[in-house]
């Protein structure tokens, strides 16, 4: 199923992750890569058949939230 392989995409990274590729320069890069994804999956969502589950779609948001989250923490 596609919406697995949005949580796994989305699940790569770590906040973790985020705060060390942060630290090496790269914070302005990952903003422009979480928002170009999010932006990816509401598109994908939208034309999606039958609707994506909620459940998952949460997940994905959540997800890119922590992620967002941890770049902003430094």
């Amino acid at each position: 199923m596609l919406a697995d392989a949005w949580l796994k995409m989305v699940g790569a990274l770590t906040p973790d992750d985020m705060k060390l590729l942060k630290a090496r320069g790269c914070a302005n890069d990952l903003f422009a890569f979480l928002e170009a994804f999010d932006k990816l999956v509401l598109a994908w969502r939208r034309t999606e058949s039958p609707p994506l589950d909620k459940k998952v779609w949460d997940d994905v948001q959540v997800r890119l939230n922590e992620l967002r989250a941890a770049l902003r923490e430094g």
